[in-house]
């Protein structure tokens, strides 16, 4: 991807004119015609998917910097190399082959071709007759000595299982193969690492050896008695890895490349630079093309994740510059590779425009339009941050309700917000999306992730209303009387 067509974007935005209109209807009506034409665009079949590294991306940057930039948004990169564009340098392994052989005693021990598979996060990896662990559910816990070497079998039916693999492969362990549950879950995942994974090419990381095994292989593998104790047992504070007595020969081989995509980075300035801050995040990007049973080549345009939470930043852009002007600065972030595993936040994290200690709150929008109007919101972060008493205090003015925060909480590391929250910026999502259940399983089951997530038929009553109460807490966190970011202190709640 070049610059020229970035330059184009600052060109046609200033002919557009710089200020927004005077006012922007207050009406539901007008209100939800506004989201409902950018996501027509945004999750339009022209813009391909929105994946990193195609025209969709350039499409989609181009229509949301002309938008922020008319609703009065100003380049917020603090980089005059890169105005509005902040560079994101992805690496990328894309599986080829992979062999896995199990033996015991000098026995080969049969394994089903198509219920285990192993990914090389480098060119090719290879072992040997290593011994096989099971770990359970333990990671950062356990020293070199338990983990070098060894093939280690993990639970992966645990919220913090990503961070569990994570800190076993830093910890020494030669693979790492997670037990999936179910057979159904384990065709999501290997379908969708065979289209590849990816990280931030910056990092300094070690070519790794990483799968997945079905419950009903694993058992086969291990032993039916000792497998099921094994899993019955994992969760006890007396557990202990077990060493198995098979031994693991791995081989995978993966093409390895490189995407350069951008996060999008404004700033509507405040009257007090030296307050800090206040940062909307939202990313960008979906799948392109994703296919389905029926149509293998069909589009995942991504209307709901998340060109409903790009529309509602954008509509926020426009009514907090057409208000009056606010003491600290906020930060619009549309973020990239948010479903590569969160790699934009971290880029944007790991190379801030401003330092993140003067971030005094941030608010990730994601897959917004789901809960009808009337829907209880969820706080996704709750009690992780000092935000907690001004954010009661918002929802109390609004007259907002608050539901059960289990729901939400699992979602807590499968959006952006995690990266920055991992660096201590405090960082929530208060949102309808997860405050019922019914109505996430509905999109869940007939959108989530797949070609039919288009514009049609989008729920847009909770959005709206999510949209007034994000507004209402950009307004709180950005009034130093209001919210003093060296206490992280309501000076209003009780």
């Amino acid at each position: 991807m070049r610059y020229a067509w970035l330059l184009g974007v600052l060109m046609l935005a200033g002919c557009a004119g710089s200020r927004p209109p005077s006012a922007i209807p207050s009406s539901d009506t007008a209100l939800q015609a506004a989201l409902t034409r950018h996501i027509s665009v945004l999750a339009s079949d022209e813009f391909g998917g929105r994946e990193p590294g195609t025209e969709g991306e350039a499409k989609t940057l181009r229509y949301l910097a002309r938008e922020w930039q008319a609703a009065g948004l100003v380049s917020g990169t603090n980089d005059p190399a890169n105005p509005w564009f902040a560079p994101v340098e992805i690496a990328s392994s894309t599986p080829e082959r992979s062999t896995l052989r199990f033996s015991r005693n000098g026995r080969a021990v049969a394994l089903p071709s198509d219920e285990a598979i192993i990914f090389a996060s480098g060119t090719r990896g290879l072992i040997e007759r290593a011994p096989v662990v099971f770990v359970g559910e333990q990671g950062a816990q356990l020293d070199t000595a338990a983990l070098a070497g060894r093939v280690v079998l993990m639970g992966w039916g645990h919220p913090g299982r990503t961070e569990q693999r994570e800190a076993l492969l830093r910890g020494g362990a030669a693979a790492v193969i997670a037990i999936v549950d179910t057979r159904e879950e384990f065709d999501r995942i290997v379908g969708q690492r065979r289209d590849g994974s990816y990280r931030l090419a910056a990092t300094d990381a070690a070519d790794t050896i990483d799968g997945y095994i079905t419950r009903g292989a694993a058992a086969s593998l291990i032993g039916a008695d000792r497998f099921d104790a094994l899993m019955r047992g994992m969760g006890d504070a007396q557990f202990r890895p077990a060493t198995l007595d098979l031994l693991a020969t791995l081989e995978a081989v993966s093409t390895q490349g490189r995407v350069r995509t951008f996060n999008l980075v404004a700033k509507l300035p405040g009257r007090r630079a030296d307050a800090g801050a206040v940062v909307l995040l939202a990313h960008w990007d979906h799948f392109g093309r994703c296919g389905s049973p029926t149509d293998p080549a069909a589009i995942c345009n991504g209307a709901v994740d998340n060109a409903s939470g790009l529309a509602v930043v954008t509509e926020l852009a426009r009514r907090l510059a057409a208000g009056p002007r606010l003491q600290r600065d906020v930060y619009f972030v549309a973020t990239t590779a948010e479903e590569w595993g969160l790699l934009g936040a971290q880029a944007f994290a790991e190379n801030p425009p401003i330092p993140l200690d003067t971030i005094v709150a941030a608010f990730n929008l994601d897959t917004i339009a789901v809960a009808p109007k009337g829907t209880p919101v969820a706080i996704v972060g709750k009690g992780m941050t000092g935000l907690d008493p001004g954010i009661q205090q918002v929802l109390k003015e609004a007259g907002r309700r608050e539901s059960d925060e289990a729901l939400a909480q699992g979602y807590l590391r499968r959006q952006d917000g995690w990266a920055l929250l991992q660096r201590d910026v405090p960082t929530v999502s208060v949102t309808s999306a997860f405050g019922s259940a019914e109505a996430l399983k509905l999109y869940e089951t007939e959108r989530y992730h797949s070609p039919a997530d288009k514009a049609e038929g989008i729920e847009l009553g909770g959005a709206i209303e999510d949209l007034y109460l994000t507004q209402a807490l950009v307004r709180y966190f950005a009034d130093p009387a209001r919210w003093t970011a060296t206490s992280g202190k309501s000076v209003t709640a009780p």
